[in-house]
């Protein structure tokens, strides 16, 4: 009895701490905690509901022309309590469309007619696009239905379209007859718990925001081209030759890296299978995930290995590339050391999916990622390339595996990815100092106009202050949060959150009060100056007192983000001594003492490192 009350006031407690936490709550995001979806520390409600699409699409890509053609069979399921009398349509190519919103200048010559669709049936029935029914404005269609969508019914509906590659594309795109496809097919919205349908635009920075769907697709293509997608290929043996298929395997199996195929093997014609009819259909399933995307190219290597990630399972970590990209001939390596890393040590959950795959688009930089398939350019150093295909993997746990909204906190999906490549990077590039040049990056700009508080919305952020608020900044906080909580409580920390949410919509309170929760204390005191207020990490030495085996620095807090505090002593004799502290220290004051031993004269004392944001290091040495 004893024990069954203490569990009962140890969640009253907890109960009571959470609601107590000092963070703000938009009174729109307050609603769903009082309709009782979300709760105040963290953890998924009895009440909590997920809605999803099953999508099973035929398309066919023309390379010559760059045509793309589609039609789509897609299955609507309401889990919500409520009844919807309208689905809200995604068709990103319109970005490209006159009069469309857009986050940057795009010349006339480069716009089109964005996605043309083509037919719509709903239940049967087929819709007049010209009709009341039918509403569509920059990348969003509103589709009324002919019937209310009850709580826990499904709608069907067909979608016929067809788009052109645009000359100038927009995270996919024709690159000089190699293709990626992402963004290229109507789809549903999401309806959620806090803000209903999403019905924000998408104009070209802030990129995803989807449930976890279900995908059968066909694609057809050439005889002579090889399609790379999101899911798992049906069909192995209708589309390429057994040697193919037997390396395949062999990757799947080897840590090493196989060369599935090579220039020779096109030269040889010894790849795809040709039919009468001059085109392949490849048939590939995806379950239980955010987006398809997929990579067509009719002279592309395809290298691979494999990694357990957990007992029994392992993953193909592949690179599809140009044989004239020197620097991506490892890029499959760097594909399975990242996968290693991140299921083994950070964030230390196994990937979820059988394959990743970096496709590579010639250019200089820059990569843009889709579940189990990215798009990246191709930068010169190897720390660049290894950091880029670490960064667009890392995306594959956020937003892939959490389902976050990027379009409104990107720093919960963007920052992440920053954050977790620093040791595979260091690992191969010692010269590039990763994490060096976040830091730097981060002081430019940190206290300017620019550095806007990460928890406003990120589609407001559309004049430059995405590169800061969505990688640096955020990333620069959760290093600091780790050195706060210490390495094991801050990764035990991250997984709870990352389990507790996975196929679901965490948003910003979810991450703070899980954290908390696991935590076991309030964090408000750090997350308000980070992610909510306008500031600075700036700390200064003020003072350096000595007694005979001791001394004592004094260091204020000039700005309002706390940052760890890292003393550096220098003695007469030319030794040093390192002393450091979590921002711990910081909570609740605006001064501190750090107090250390010492057995010898000192020359001077210095506050903080390369590491440790500061924006104003000329209060950072101390001289005796």
């Amino acid at each position: 009895m004893t024990r069954i009350i203490l569990l009962v006031l140890l969640a009253i407690s907890s109960n009571i701490f959470s609601q107590n936490s000092n963070l703000f709550i938009p009174l729109d995001v307050l609603e769903a905690y009082e309709n009782g979806t979300r709760t105040y520390d963290g953890t998924v409600s009895d009440s909590y509901w997920v809605n999803h699409t099953d999508y099973n699409i035929d398309v066919e890509l023309f390379p010559d022309s760059g045509l793309l053609v589609g039609s789509a069979k897609i299955k609507y399921f309401n889990q919500s309590p409520d009844s919807l009398s309208n689905l809200v349509i995604r068709l990103y190519q319109n970005i490209l469309k006159p009069g469309s919103i857009r986050d940057w200048n795009m010349p006339e010559k480069y716009l089109g007619k964005g996605i043309e669709v083509l037919s719509i049936n709903v239940l049967g029935k087929t819709i007049d696009l010209n009709s009341k029914d039918v509403n569509v404005s920059g990348t969003n269609m509103t589709l009324n239905l002919p019937n209310k969508l009850y709580s826990n019914g499904e709608v069907e509906l067909e979608i016929k379209w067809e788009f052109l590659f645009p000359e100038r594309a927009i995270r996919m795109g024709n690159y000089e007859g190699d293709y990626f496809v992402g963004y290229w097919y109507p789809q549903i919205s999401v309806y959620d718990d806090v803000y209903g349908w999403d019905v924000l635009q998408y104009s070209g920075t802030a990129e995803f925001y989807n449930d976890f769907n279900n995908y059968n697709i066909n694609y057809k293509v050439p005889t002579d081209y090889v399609i790379w997608s999101t899911g798992d290929l049906q069909n192995f043996k209708t589309v390429f030759h057994s040697n193919i298929i037997e390396r395949f395997e062999e990757a799947k199996k080897s840590d090493k890296t196989i060369r599935i195929i090579t220039p020779e093997d096109y030269a040889n014609n010894s790849v795809t299978i040709n039919n009468d009819s001059g085109k392949n259909i490849w048939n590939f399933v995806a379950n239980k995930v955010p987006d398809v995307a997929w990579a067509v190219s009719n002279n592309y290597n395809w290298d691979a290995s494999s990694v357990e990630v957990e007992p029994g399972r392992r993953v193909l970590t592949a690179a599809v590339y140009p044989d004239s990209i020197e620097q991506n001939k490892n890029a499959a390596f760097y594909a399975h050391e990242t996968i290693k890393y991140m299921s083994e040590v950070s964030p230390g959950i196994p990937y979820p999916w059988s394959h990743t795959t970096a496709f590579t688009n010639k250019k200089k930089g820059g990569g843009m990622e889709f579940p189990m398939i990215q798009n990246n350019g191709a930068p010169k150093s190897l720390g660049s390339s290894v950091g880029l295909i670490f960064h667009e993997i890392a995306h594959s746990y956020l937003p892939f595996y959490m389902g976050t909204n990027e379009r409104r906190s990107a720093w919960m999906d963007e920052g992440w990815a920053t954050f977790f490549p620093r040791a595979i990077v260091n690992k191969f590039d010692s010269t590039n100092k990763y994490q060096e040049r976040r830091v730097a990056s981060y002081e430019k700009v940190a206290g300017k106009t620019k550095d806007i508080p990460m928890i406003y919305p990120s589609y407001m952020m559309t004049h430059g202050e995405s590169r800061n608020n969505f990688y640096n900044r955020p990333a620069i906080a959760y290093e600091e949060l780790r050195h706060l909580l210490g390495d094991e409580l801050f990764h035990r920390a991250l997984r709870e959150y990352m389990n507790r949410w996975h196929e679901k919509h965490p948003i910003g309170t979810d991450f703070f009060f899980t954290f908390n929760d696991v935590a076991g204390e309030d964090l408000s005191w750090f997350w308000n100056p980070w992610f909510f207020d306008l500031g600075y990490p700036d700390l200064a030495l003020e003072n350096v007192t000595v007694n005979e085996n001791s001394a004592t620095a004094t260091v204020s807090m000039v700005g309002n983000l706390p940052t760890r505090i890292e003393l550096t002593i220098l003695f007469e004799d030319g030794e040093t001594k390192v002393v450091s502290t979590s921002a711990s220290q910081l909570k609740g004051r605006t001064k501190v003492d750090i107090n250390f031993g010492i057995s010898k004269k000192i020359k001077t004392v210095k506050l903080g490192s390369e590491l440790i944001p500061d924006v104003n290091k000329e209060n950072n040495l101390f001289e005796m």
